[in-house]
């Protein structure tokens, strides 16, 4: 039978043999004849990504459960380093920390793990997992072969493999791989460092196949001997060819499989109908492909853990992590998990029963009610440290947050204050009155202030709205004000610096008293809840800040959305009377609030910081390799669309459009509209294509901006600004919001005597993930 036709049996655990306290006979895993043998029998492995810190503990086993009712035999699972030490030295690996317990409660369910320790991880989780005290030491270079970056990596390594390696299956447990690093191919291709890495989880007892996971372009880089090389968003024959490159005859295994995406603050909810995928998965099984789901269930970043990309302009990630997963954020099953349940159990072996879909867990609600007492944010004020100089997060030693900044200004007058560096969203106040805000994701660091009276009482309140979570940035990822603060071409000095990491504070206790309006505050409330069940905060009257529920974080909200909800798990109520306190950083004024029974996770609100005209927030240029180019091609002078076959169907959710000349003299470009072609022929849609960046455009009036490449209308086109970018080449990037594999490309352009731009030999790249910048 051809390889890329065999259909392995699916070998599902049994679960009396696994519950722990009970003996159970040793079993064994390894690669072998192009398989994954597990207790001396072939295993198709198929799986979804689950991360226990986004999971409330007393859900774990609610989530996993559900797992296996999908059709799961496995579950993956990242290790996040900052979650256990977020100080040096000092591990924790307990309560919602305690991933061993994760481990084991997989296990009586059924369920086999990979585990992924990193130690990058990325995930969309704060600097990518790694703690946050790295950045301390200014001189040295991480996720590199820096011999004190590698001891740190070492002792994290060392002190997991004392909670995890007793649970690999050759030591009874249910660990059945392990991957070293994450992606390493699309960031380096250091295979020193990644040997090192290699080394270590093996030293630290993790006796188990070992496997690297990178897109199929950046393989060469990120694998490593001794490891399988495993792949993401690559579909179809493209899974044979580049894993035979590497690993001839296989096993095949796309350890990461995206049925969906992530959000970001200020985008519509990223979501995607079930059918696609489906089929996707579909065929992965019948051609006896191992698949990884990412996620099959992403949860919710309570605390302050989200992260931030910086591909399109900065771009922090949102409380939610619901990702459009088959299993969404409360446990709640979307139609795309009934799909793939049906898909999966196509390929059980005959007479094999999935456990019944549990039903989804209850609901409540509470009342509006009003939040009529507050405390001063001066109240949660511990440490304060005077310096001369600014100082960020790092410099005093907190995490996650925010960090208060006060001076005095002595020189009246009107001017521009100008923060340098910031990270990444500052409210400022001149003698107790909020006058200004700044948003990183805006590219804004300054504002126009007018001082009549001096001394002047100047406070600066700056959240890290999330480090940068992948590519080259992860080196940049201080917090705070990183820089300095010039007041017109004066250097602001004598500063009083306060952290306030919040995320550990006990709210509850701090003074409440009248209510406090204008200024960053917290306000307290009490509501009643009636019968148990999940519960979602309506936080869309409010603008930005934190919330608290009986002493939980539930993390942040943004009136901007797309979330507009907070999510409260059951556990965490009360029947009775329940405390709320929120952190309000940008007042709107509003107080009440309410409980809802589901979710808003895609309602744009107002966003103030947004500028009225459309630019682009991307800085540095697009790193273009030669291995992700599609198409190298000559556009005709024609009126007719013209369309370009790939050599190859390519797999692909970014796309760039780089010009390199153009018949007109001026060195300018211009293409009215662009379409691609799956692989059955048909036109992908461009409904919620987005432009992330545009190296040069005509944005007066939206005349030539880049949006109009994929408008439907070929009357209009992106035209380049020859003011800001005289010659060639000219790049635009674009996000089709939905992996496809791509046949085709077709473009119309303008022919006539007198138009500008008319664009000649032109440059296609493509990638599942994002492009990189420098």
């Amino acid at each position: 039978m051809n390889k890329q036709k065999k259909r392995y049996w699916i070998i599902y655990l049994l679960v009396p043999f696994l519950i722990l306290g009970c003996s159970a006979p040793t079993e064994h895993v390894k690669i072998e004849n192009g398989t994954f043998i597990i207790n001396g029998k072939e295993v198709q492995l198929i799986c979804g990504e689950m991360h226990y810190p986004r999971i409330p503990h007393e859900y774990w086993r609610d989530r996993l459960h559900r797992a296996r009712a999908m059709g799961l035999n496995t579950v993956s699972a990242y290790v996040f380093w900052n979650f256990h030490e977020r100080q040096p030295g000092e591990f924790d690996f307990t309560g919602q920390a305690d991933i061993a317990e994760f481990v084991r409660t997989a296990q009586e369910e059924g369920l086999y793990v990979i585990l992924r320790p990193g130690p990058y991880v990325c995930a969309e989780w704060d600097f990518g997992g790694y703690p946050s005290w790295l950045l301390k030491e200014k001189d040295m270079t991480y996720r590199s072969k820096d011999p004190r970056f590698l001891s740190y990596c070492e002792r994290y390594i060392k002190e997991l493999g004392k909670q995890l390696s007793p649970l690999t299956i050759n030591n009874g447990g249910n660990i059945i791989m392990v991957q070293v690093e994450n992606e390493y191919g699309s960031y380096a291709a250091d295979k020193e460092y990644l040997t090192a890495i290699r080394d270590m989880i093996k030293e630290a007892g993790f006796n188990v196949p070992l496997f690297t996971c990178d897109g199929g372009g950046q393989v060469e880089a990120g694998h490593v001997d001794g490891a399988l090389p495993t792949l993401n968003g690559v579909f179809g024959e493209d899974i044979f060819k580049v894993v035979d490159k590497y690993h001839p005859g296989g096993p095949y295994f796309v350890a990461e499989f995206y049925p969906a995406w992530f959000d970001e603050w200020g985008k519509r909810h990223s979501s995607v109908a079930y059918e696609r995928p489906a089929e996707q998965l579909d065929w992965m099984l019948s051609h006896g492909v191992s698949v990884s789901m990412y996620m099959f269930h992403g949860g919710t970043n309570f605390w302050y853990m989200n992260g931030a990309n910086t591909s399109g302009g900065f771009r922090p990630q949102p409380t939610s992590y619901d990702y459009d997963a088959p299993l969404g954020e409360w446990g709640n099953c979307y139609p795309k998990y009934h799909a793939f349940r049906e898909v999966i159990q196509k390929y059980l072996p005959e007479g094999t029963v999935l456990p019944d879909v549990p039903a989804d867990n209850p609901t409540t609600t509470f009342a509006t009610v009003e939040l009529k007492e507050s405390a001063p944010l001066t109240a949660a004020f511990h440490q304060t440290t005077q310096s001369e100089e600014v100082l960020s997060m790092e410099d005093v030693g907190i995490d996650f947050g925010y960090i208060h900044y006060q001076t005095t200004i002595q020189k009246a007058g009107k001017q521009k204050l100008i923060i340098q560096d910031l990270r990444d969203y500052a409210v400022i106040l001149v003698d107790g009155k909020q006058v200004a805000s700044l948003d990183r994701r805006y590219n804004q660091n300054s504002t126009t202030l007018d001082i009549h009276k001096v001394p002047a009482a100047l406070e600066i309140l700056v959240e890290n709205t999330g480090r940068v979570n992948y590519g080259p940035d992860i080196l940049f990822n201080r917090k705070g004000i990183t820089s300095q603060v010039l007041w017109g071409n004066e250097k602001l000095t004598g500063w009083a610096v306060t952290p306030l990491p919040l995320y550990k504070e006990k709210v509850s206790s701090l003074s409440f008293g009248k209510e406090i309006k204008g200024v960053p505050a917290f306000h307290r409330g009490t509501f009643t809840i009636e019968q148990e069940g999940d519960c979602f905060v309506d936080m869309s009257q409010w603008g930005k800040g934190a919330v608290w529920v009986n002493g939980k974080s539930l993390g942040r909200f943004w009136n901007i959305g797309p979330q507009q909800t907070l999510y409260i798990p059951a556990p965490w109520l009360k029947t009775g009377e329940n405390e709320i306190v929120v952190f309000e950083m940008e007042d709107t004024g509003k107080r009440s609030l309410q409980g809802l029974d589901k979710p808003v996770l895609d309602s744009l609100g107002a966003d103030k910081n947004k500028p009225e005209k459309q630019q682009r927030n991307q800085t540095g240029s697009p790193v273009l390799e030669e291995g992700d180019i599609l198409l190298k091609t000559t556009l005709a002078e024609t009126n007719d669309w013209q369309q370009f076959d790939l050599p190859v169907v390519s797999t692909l959710r970014h796309f760039c459009v780089e010009t390199l000349s153009s018949y007109t003299e001026d060195n300018q470009s211009c293409i009215s509209e662009v379409e691609l072609l799956d692989d059955k022929g048909q036109p992908v849609d461009k409904t919620r294509w987005e432009a992330i960046y545009v190296s040069s455009e005509q944005a007066d009036k939206n005349l030539g901006v880049a949006e109009n490449l994929f408008d439907g209308d070929i009357s209009s086109f992106w035209h380049t600004d020859p003011a800001t970018e005289p010659g060639q080449p000219h790049r635009v990037i674009i996000d089709i919001k939905e992996i496809y594999k791509v046949s085709a490309l077709r473009f119309k352009v303008r022919k006539g005597a007198f138009l500008s731009g008319k664009v000649k030999e032109i440059n296609v790249y493509g990638r599942p993930q994002f492009f990189l910048f420098h």
